[in-house]
């Protein structure tokens, strides 16, 4: 008899919670190539992360949809528009939480914020510096320092491709 309660207890615990179906490396993403992105701010130590480059409107559209929060802490993007966008960024399927850097055409870090993952306190929020920006680089929470809205106002430079 135990063992038909745990069993109707695993059951109704396996119905109950929804799954979220991940990948560590959508087939979108892993034919981006990546660039080194140098994040440079007055008096601060410049921070080199690599990032894809997303400059299609598919790879724009994937961002980081379905990819499991392990992956996301490793990764960065770099989304290029080809002109001025004034749109915003959401986090529907995005598994872990993200911080955003709105970037102009000269490089320059207009907006930065934390996105949060999709929650019942945190509704269905979407994420814009409220004015047109040409690049956003997204990476996960963190990972450029604790507060980054610290990062407004700095350089950010493309290094270019790195050979794969």
């Amino acid at each position: 008899m135990p063992r038909l309660w745990a069993f109707a207890a695993l059951y109704v615990l396996m119905v109950a919670t929804p799954a979220v179906a991940c990948s560590p490396l959508p087939p979108v993403l892993a034919a981006l190539p990546q660039v080194s992105v140098a994040i440079q701010r007055d008096g601060a130590a410049k921070q080199v992360i690599n990032a894809r480059l997303a400059k299609t409107v598919a790879a724009r559209s994937a961002g980081f949809q379905r990819v499991c929060a392990k992956q996301i802490k490793a990764m960065a993007i770099l989304f290029v528009f080809d002109n001025p966008f004034g749109g915003v960024f959401h986090m529907r399927n995005v598994l872990g939480p993200l911080d955003i850097l709105f970037v102009d055409k000269a490089g320059f870090v207009l907006d930065a914020q934390t996105m949060e993952v999709y929650s019942k306190e945190n509704g269905r929020a979407v994420y814009s510096p409220g004015r047109v920006f040409q690049f956003a680089l997204e990476v996960a929470a963190g990972r450029l320092g604790t507060r980054v809205q610290e990062l407004i106002g700095a350089r950010l430079q493309v290094k270019g491709v790195i050979p794969q």
